[in-house]
């Protein structure tokens, strides 16, 4: 399992998330996804991650989660 690099940032909303980004999705400090964005839906709050931690594609809900991330694995911003 991949941890995210020493210089990760939580992020508090869209504008600082790409496409590609490696996330780390945590609940009262605990990792529950873990994955890189593969489709975002910033209107919705939503953004999809293939998690390694479960193996399955996982649906991540923006306000249910602090988002953490590393760095950007392609340039493309996370918009439709």
């Amino acid at each position: 399992m991949t941890a995210l690099p020493s210089d990760k940032f939580q992020s508090y909303d869209f504008s600082h998330l790409c496409l590609g980004d490696l996330i780390e999705a945590r609940q009262n400090h605990k990792v529950h996804h873990r994955g890189h964005i593969e489709e975002a839906h910033p209107e919705l709050g939503v953004f999809w991650v293939q998690d390694t931690i479960t193996g399955t594609r996982r649906l991540i809900d923006f306000d249910s989660f602090e988002i953490f991330f590393g760095r950007h694995t392609e340039a493309a911003p996370a918009t439709v």
